[in-house]
């Protein structure tokens, strides 16, 4: 499949057809969000011809992202991913044939608006399923509603909140997360600290309202305590605050030997600056917000980084993500390398997946049981493959991380790849 996918991406980048968000005759124009995303198919692509005549019409699907709000640095790219995703399924053949139209809406990063946009999506578009935002806290306020509505909703909210019941445990019948979570990718940080830089104290600088950043501090405390380990501070601040020189200087006098930024990209430079200003030199250990362009807007000097990492940008023998960073900058003429292309394509392709199986790929409820019982070895842009836990509706956890620094150019580099079996 591997094989396969290249050459066909191979294809859509000679093509060199720019991602617009609206219909092949307006492209080169400025995108307009509310128009569908829809190409020619490829008339040899599809499934094999049936006996009765087949329903060619449009597949609606959502798109929900933050474009304007304090996560559009990630909310941007991943909204490319996946649209040059849907360019790529629809010059393909689409689904069996059928074409797919893909309405996006801005959440801007808030939970209230997001239902707006879900309701929009569902009650006027009459879309089948949505791809989700890297947002936990408005994915959360979509469970209920996508289980009323029968509305599979794939993408890439970290929050175990997100997919499973805190109380039971039980998954959540129409959510499905496309990369490790939270804990999964906070237990692997932590193991590395401790197991290969050495690591024996810690301290977190966290956003108490940010349902991500609250659900990576947690498993990294629990992990570094439950292996002999000493959390030397838990410091805090919230959406409304701009500056954390308070905490940060608390911190730096206790100086221990890394502490644990776990929030949105703004935040994280924010603390980064504001611990080095504090006078603290030690190992800074971050979530994979830590990619680009951390490094090109924080003050001080990047050294002594760790962060995990989705997917090694660099490396083209692997995957594609790189031909899909490469082309991403190109499109939108951005000077820096983003993750983010590649969480909206692989959560765009773990649902054409689960559609191919359909007999109704527009049948939610169909859709739905399909993502939660086969979707098994989807290949995601880094090379990787993606399969769905039943029990959890995320990656199961043979699905790792990269861990990344940044070297003296101040560019990125992947050091090693790495899964875990920890379960607190």
């Amino acid at each position: 499949m591997k094989k396969y996918l290249a050459v066909l991406l191979a294809v859509v980048f000679v093509a060199a057809m720019a991602v617009t968000g609206c219909n092949p005759a307006d492209q080169g124009s400025t995108p307009d969000a509310s128009a569908p995303v829809q190409t020619p198919a490829n008339t040899q692509g599809g499934a094999e011809t049936p006996t009765e005549e087949p329903n060619l019409e449009p597949i609606k699907i959502g798109c929900i992202q933050d474009t304007s709000g304090g996560a559009s640095i990630a909310g941007k790219p991943n909204e490319w991913g996946v649209q040059y995703a849907v360019k790529w399924i629809n010059e393909n053949g689409g689904v069996n044939g059928r074409m797919i139209e893909l309405y996006t809406r801005d959440c801007q990063n808030d939970a209230e608006v997001g239902v707006t946009c879900y309701r929009e999506l569902v009650d006027e578009i009459g879309v089948s399923a949505i791809i989700g935002p890297p947002l936990s806290n408005p994915a959360s306020a979509w469970v209920d509603l996508a289980t009323e509505d029968q509305i599979p909703i794939v993408g890439h909210f970290m929050d175990e909140q997100c997919t499973t019941d805190p109380e039971t445990g039980e998954a959540y019948p129409y959510m499905f997360l496309a990369e490790p979570s939270c804990s999964v990718q906070s237990y692997i940080l932590a193991q590395y600290a401790m197991e290969e830089l050495g690591v024996k104290t810690v301290a977190t600088l966290f956003n108490t309202s940010n349902a991500y950043a609250v659900a990576h501090e947690a498993p990294f405390v629990d992990y570094i305590k439950a292996n002999g380990g000493t959390v030397l501070a838990e410091e805090t601040f919230t959406w409304t605050d701009t500056d954390y020189t308070a905490q940060a200087q608390k911190i730096a006098a206790l100086n221990p030997d890394a502490v644990l930024l776990c929030d949105y990209c703004n935040q994280m430079v924010t603390a980064y600056d504001n611990l080095r200003d504090a006078g603290y030199t030690g190992k800074i250990l971050g979530a994979n917000t830590m990619y680009p362009p951390f490094n090109t807007l924080v003050k001080n000097k990047v050294y002594d980084c760790y962060f995990v990492q989705n997917y090694d940008l660099k490396d083209t023998t692997k995957g594609t993500i790189a031909e899909l960073v490469a082309t991403q900058m190109a499109d939108t003429n951005t000077d820096y390398p983003t993750s983010n292309v590649g969480f909206g394509w692989d959560a765009a392709m773990v649902l054409y997946n689960a559609m191919l199986q359909a007999n109704d790929p527009a049948d939610g409820e169909e859709v739905r049981e399909i993502l939660e019982n086969n979707t098994a070895d989807v290949l995601s842009a880094g090379g990787e493959t993606i399969t769905i836990d039943p029990a959890t509706h995320r990656p199961t956890r043979d699905m790792g991380m990269y861990i990344a620094t940044y070297d003296e150019n101040n560019e990125i580099v992947c050091l090693v790849y790495r899964t875990t079996d920890y379960v607190k």
